[in-house]
């Protein structure tokens, strides 16, 4: 039986480098532009993949640590947005989450309002079941503002009850404390019972510990992606609710030495997204996953051999909803006259147009503009 959509987020904090991951490997200027360690070649033992494309005449790879997410789109399961991201330009990581994660510019910001996209899309689509958001890590995104959530990185962490030695005493007082009224009461009485259904699924009385998850494939080990996404991967297994979820991966701010760092982290990002997808099985009929960054980096490299914050981005959807295995968009080019300011990838596809073909193709929203007000984008052929 086919379950309701799930989206899943990944957000790679500090501005990926988008220019590495799915490489003009042909364009002149990028070639002028870089030391050949900093960007994907296209002949010998460490040249990238070849992109099937028709956006424009170049010869696009994905760099070389990216095989996995190569496969996928080689598959048709993969899409890639070239040249996306904000609408309004910054350089500033805080600055540019904030707004990335927020969706709401200039004159449909409405004063006061703290609410991030999704929470927007929670509010509009009203989604029931115990657990309808799930951000995977310490921190709950700007992005789920205004709505409920659950905060953990794995799923007994929200247990209130065994395995937790103030389990116990947290659980009577919350209890206790608040009883049928006032405005905690419901979230408080959801807590526990989101506690209560897990704990009946995970504790086990035997053991007296969780009952470890057994993913369908084997998670590339040494991996800071892989518990996050088994931890996503095993709340859609256990059908509690999930509409959302959020995964976040650090360490994208390659101003120094990025050519290791970025290889490292794109092996991790595509290996632990390969597990992820092949271990849904044939729960990947229910799932897309969009992956997005806050912005690009500069198409120059710097003098530390790394590169500074720059604007246009890829974006990457992955889901057989979709019509995957292409490039969609419009590639503006890197010719002096095409940058921004003259120094970074324009961006030609408001980041807002991909999110909203998701919520819409995918997850049914019939209205954008409940989740980005003011906002009316071209469809750019995702789905359909």
């Amino acid at each position: 039986m086919a379950r309701d959509p799930i989206l899943v987020v990944i957000f790679l904090r500090g501005g990926a480098d988008g220019l590495a991951l799915v490489s003009p490997a042909s364009d002149p200027d990028f070639i002028a532009a870089r030391p050949e360690n900093l960007r994907v070649l296209r002949d010998g033992d460490g040249a990238g993949r070849a992109i099937r494309q028709s956006v424009a005449d170049v010869d696009f790879r994905f760099h070389p640590a990216a095989a996995a997410l190569a496969d996928l789109y080689d598959a048709g399961d993969l899409s890639l947005i070239h040249a996306a991201g904000l609408p309004e330009a910054t350089r500033s990581h805080f600055d540019a989450e904030a707004r990335i994660e927020r969706g709401l510019f200039g004159g449909s910001l409405p004063p006061g309002d703290p609410s991030g996209w999704i929470g927007r899309w929670l509010q509009a689509a009203a989604p029931g079941g115990p657990m309808p958001a799930l951000a995977v890590g310490a921190m709950r995104p700007a992005s789920l503002l205004g709505a409920g959530a659950a905060v953990a990185e794995s799923l007994g962490d929200l247990m209130l009850g065994q395995g937790n030695w103030l389990a116990p005493a947290l659980r009577a007082r919350l209890m206790s404390g608040f009883g049928d009224h006032g405005p905690l009461s419901r979230p408080v009485a959801d807590l526990i019972g989101l506690s209560d259904m897990i704990g009946s699924r995970l504790w086990s009385e035997k053991a007296g510990e969780m009952r470890p998850y057994v993913p369908a494939v084997a998670y590339p080990e040494d991996n800071p992606v892989s518990a996050p996404l088994m931890t996503v991967a095993q709340t859609i297994k256990e059908d509690l609710g999930l509409r959302v979820a959020t995964v976040d991966v650090p360490g994208w701010d390659t101003h120094v030495a990025q050519a290791g760092q970025f290889g490292q982290l794109t092996g991790w990002l595509s290996d632990g997204v390969m597990a992820f997808w092949r271990d849904l099985g044939p729960l990947q009929q229910d799932v897309s996953v969009v992956v997005m960054s806050e912005f690009g980096r500069r198409l120059r490299s710097n003098t530390g051999g790394g590169t500074d914050h720059g604007r246009g981005n890829v974006m990457l959807v992955l889901g057989p909803q979709a019509r995957g295995g292409r490039m969609v968009g419009r590639w503006p080019g890197l010719a002096h006259d095409a940058l921004e300011e003259g120094a970074d990838l324009a961006v030609v596809t408001d980041y807002r147009a991909v999110l909203a073909e998701l919520l819409g193709g995918h997850m049914g929203l019939a209205d954008p503009g409940a989740v980005f007000p003011g906002f009316a984008p071209q469809p750019l052929g995702l789905w359909g």
